[in-house]
């Protein structure tokens, strides 16, 4: 944990080790749209290397990172000011732990092709225990580095609302498109 104390490593490329690691971690799903989009829509004459898993990793990483990003950008000035945390340096350590969260969660869904079944719901529910194992350990990491011991049940609660509301809003669109596509 000395790399995130000590700031060892550029915020830029943390940003972009996050960026690929939410791309190794929504690789199948968006390797699977792709390939949905090329059979479904032929008229539209997209060239062949629109379709490959290069561009699988870039889509399935750029999409979560803006997400990620614009959410942390507004969230933390709020449990700042409400826990008395250090802003920038919760938000840099958040971003490793969800590239640790991301590379597990990519790992663990190599099993999809063993059982295709479970993708839809898998998508879903392992991608969500494992965030949130993931999201505890920097809660506890959090509370002993950055939150003075009178504010954490603020920070917990703060942190922790928003993390459960968007991941539930974040799923339902999971599961809502799982189903249509």
């Amino acid at each position: 944990m000395k790399i995130i104390d000590n700031k060892k490593i550029n915020k830029y490329i943390v940003i972009a080790l996050l960026f690929l690691s939410f791309g190794f971690a929504q690789w199948q799903a968006s390797r699977g749209v792709l390939a949905y989009m090329s059979y479904s829509y032929p008229q539209l004459g997209q060239p062949a290397w629109i379709f490959n898993d290069i561009v699988a990793l870039l889509i399935g990483g750029i999409i979560p990172l803006i997400i990620y990003e614009v959410i942390t950008m507004f969230v933390s000035k709020f449990v700042a000011q409400r826990s008395g945390g250090a802003d920038a340096d919760m938000k840099y350590a958040l971003r490793f732990f969800y590239i640790a969260a991301n590379i597990v969660i990519g790992s663990v869904k190599f099993v999809y092709y063993a059982s295709p079944i479970i993708t839809v719901w898998g998508n879903v529910l392992i991608d969500f225990v494992i965030t949130t194992v993931f999201f505890a350990f920097f809660l506890w990491y959090s509370a002993k580095h950055y939150v003075v011991n009178t504010r954490w049940g603020a920070m917990l609660l703060s942190v922790g609302g928003t993390y459960l509301i968007v991941y539930a809003l974040i799923a339902a669109f999971g599961i809502i498109s799982g189903v249509l596509l």
